[in-house]
């Protein structure tokens, strides 16, 4: 009877009444079920004799087919009560929106200086309560690896008691400087630090502990661990915002969470890094249990970069140098209360702060940032309240100020021209004539040594091997010469041709000294040539030789292009069906490659294969990189032969796409720090084997 009224009673106004002729919605249907079974719950012990009490509400299908009513009539209600259009349907505020309510806070101290908590969330993607729970003793300077040795300072938070942390784990947050001054969290939060010291004149905390009080421990009493950084009248506050700067969505402490969230992915963020940027429910122990480094991307991409470029991170106006007599007058206790909280430690080793130290190690660098934000501002909002106040107001900032326009566009020019000097951008000028890959320079360097020593212990197969190839007499007598130099052990292959026959160029020879790259594009006649010296069906390979990229590097003193051990198909010399077996023969094991009941398709030998029924996670890996049933691993079909040996078949490219997530799982895990394949093995077994078969994990992953 309850829930009947409930879902048909109008909904009620602030303070009393009822809004006429309206209904309210499922969210409300919802909250009263589970606030219903938090009451059934909290009270079944007393009525142990009622088998009713008992029972979960959601057990029974009449609250069941209630909730489940006022879902499929959400709609119908929406639409007709026309709320979606009049009120809004924007989940959170825009970027248009933003530097309208930040220019309001501007002119309006200190307590609009004090609401640029709504920048902070913006970037970090804090709930409402997130950013309410936020102390002073929270609050340090950190660090985030930007690749090629450089570093971005990040400003970082500590959190213990957040929404999706209720077990008192601490989180660590951050955020990065904004590419654009008036929407920079850290920023906002120095001006507010400002403002509390120097506008509204609050004296500086006691940072001394206090051991008289033995209720708190050995270590005493601190009582500036209770400052709150931002005030608890948050919702009326941004609800005063929003109304004084025409923002009209749906959300309010929550408006700038979505933000932040569509800001990251916007910039090219993951996924991943977009969930644990805000908390967002990570299922699984690895993120709260292992993965605990703050996500790049999204730092980035909150920040308005490129998180796909972290190196292309610059904040132009942290080259400006503030003035010693500006910055002096900035918080001038912090020097005097870090030479006292030395002076404790030594003199008792309980007095030791770290919450204290990496505050004011914070606070000096906020410093710094004050000066380099408002030196912007001034330039574009000369008549802000903040620049009545000194040392803001002094000759020697609006000088500073004045000049610094000049220095960030001079700034931004020369990163603009080293962005464009960069030798992946010079290649792509060129057409693509640097390679971007990383090239495993010391494997192709064994695999060369190892190519030249299987020649040298196989002459008569060489000379066989360069007479199919060359065809003239004249050739043939120059491949004499050189089979002659193999029996003796050579260091340099020299082959004499006749160019009138052979249409092979010479390699060419360059002095890259003075280039900005290390290798040219192969020629393609050149590499087809090599390919086919040292690729043929009768000459033996290495059993082990890993798969390598058959483009050739051209080193700074080449003489050859480096031989692949392992040839792509396109690059056999072609043979007669026996040749090719024979070759693979060789290469996987007669034995294992006639499991694989291969077919001649399009002059070369093409296996089949269908996977195995595997239960376990694991077993998808076995199956890859080791083979199962004797036969060939999945990796190496899919290396030597690419997706033919699937040969289209839906079944065979559902199952593949299915445990190459699982692949690509344990690849990705097994190149972060400190990780192997055992220790990959270790934490799904251990995690997950128990919960899932193989195909209920990948299809669990796939939901990711």
């Amino acid at each position: 009877m309850f829930l009947a009224y409930e879902s048909t009673r109008e909904k009620k106004k602030r303070g009393a009444g009822t809004i006429a002729g309206s209904s309210v919605g499922r969210s409300q249907i919802s909250g009263v079920i589970t606030a219903l079974e938090s009451f059934r719950f909290n009270s079944q012990h007393t009525y142990k004799h009622c088998a009713e009490a008992q029972i979960p509400l959601r057990n029974d299908s009449r609250v069941r087919q209630f909730e489940s009513a006022a879902k499929h009539d959400e709609p119908k209600r929406a639409e007709k009560a026309q709320i979606t259009k009049a009120a809004g349907s924007s989940l959170g505020a825009s970027d248009d929106r933003f530097p309208r309510i930040v220019h309001h806070l501007m002119n309006n101290f200190y307590a609009n200086v004090r609401d640029a908590m709504l920048l902070l969330e913006a970037g970090t993607a804090f709930r409402g309560d997130s950013t309410r729970i936020l102390l002073w003793s929270d609050l340090f300077k950190t660090s985030i690896p930007l690749g090629d040795d450089s570093e971005a300072p990040v400003f970082g938070m500590l959190a213990d008691s957040a929404k999706h942390n209720q077990t008192g784990r601490i989180d660590e947050h951050g955020v990065l400087r904004h590419k654009h001054v008036e929407l920079c969290g850290i920023g906002a939060v120095a001006m507010m630090m400002f403002g509390y010291f120097h506008i509204m004149g609050y004296a500086v905390p006691d940072f001394s502990p206090d051991s008289s009080d033995k209720s708190f421990g050995e270590h005493g009493r601190r009582d500036w661990y209770t400052y709150h950084v931002f005030s608890t009248a948050h919702h009326d506050r941004v609800m005063q915002m929003h109304a004084a700067n025409d923002v009209s969505i749906t959300k309010v402490t929550h408006g700038a969470r979505p933000f932040a969230a569509q800001t990251c992915r916007s910039f090219g963020a993951s996924v991943s890094d977009t969930k644990a940027l805000g908390g967002w429910n990570e299922s699984g122990s690895f993120k709260n249990c292992y993965d605990r480094a703050l996500p790049v991307g999204a730092l980035l991409g909150a920040a308005f970069f490129n998180s796909l470029k972290p190196e292309l991170y610059r904040v132009a106006r942290d080259i400006l140098e503030p003035p010693d007599d500006v910055s002096k007058d900035i918080f001038p206790w912090i020097e005097d209360e870090l030479a006292a909280l030395i002076s404790r430690e030594h003199s008792n080793r309980l007095a030791k702060d770290i919450a204290l130290r990496q505050f004011l190690s914070t606070m000096l660098w906020f410093r710094r940032i004050l000066v380099q934000d408002l030196a912007v501002i001034f330039t574009q909002n000369p008549h802000a309240l903040i620049f009545k106040y000194a040392p803001f107001n002094s000759p020697s900032f609006r000088n500073f100020a004045a000049s610094s326009t000049a220095a960030i566009d001079a700034a931004e020019e020369t990163a603009r021209l080293a962005f464009q000097n960069l030798p992946q951008h010079l290649v792509a000028s060129l057409q693509g004539a640097l390679a971007t890959q990383n090239l495993a320079f010391e494997r192709e360097r064994q695999n060369y040594h190892n190519e030249m020593a299987l020649m040298r212990n196989e002459p008569g197969q060489m000379k066989t091997l360069l007479e199919l190839v060359a065809g003239t007499k004249r050739v043939k007598r120059a491949h004499g010469n050189l089979t002659e130099g193999l029996s003796d052990g050579f260091s340099e292959l020299t082959v004499t041709t006749d160019n009138s026959a052979h249409k092979y160029p010479t390699p060419p020879l360059f002095d890259t000294a003075d280039m900005p790259f290390d290798m040219f594009p192969p020629d393609p006649a050149l590499d087809a040539f090599i390919a086919a010296s040292f690729t043929h069906p009768n000459m033996p390979m290495p059993a082990t030789s890993p798969p390598i990229s058959t483009q050739a590097a051209v080193l700074h003193t080449p003489v050859l292009p480096l031989p692949s051990t392992t040839p792509q198909l396109s690059t056999l010399t072609p043979g007669s069906p026996e040749e090719r077996q024979q070759f693979y023969f060789q290469r996987y094991g007669a034995e294992h490659f006639r499991k694989h009941s291969p077919e001649w398709v399009d002059g070369n030998w093409l296996p089949r294969y269908k996977y195995s029924s595997a239960d376990g996670i694991w077993e998808y890996w076995v199956e890859w990189k080791e083979g199962v049933d004797g036969f060939i691993s999945v990796e190496e079909l899919t290396t030597t032969w690419g997706a033919k040996w699937r040969r289209n078949i839906p079944a065979l490219k559902n199952e593949n796409t299915r445990r190459m997530r699982v692949v690509n799982l344990i690849l990705e895990l097994c190149q972060k720090p400190r990780w192997n394949v055992s220790l990959v093995q270790r934490f799904i077994t251990d995690r997950y084997a128990r919960q899932f078969r193989a195909r209920a994990f990948s299809d669990y992953f796939g939901t990711w």
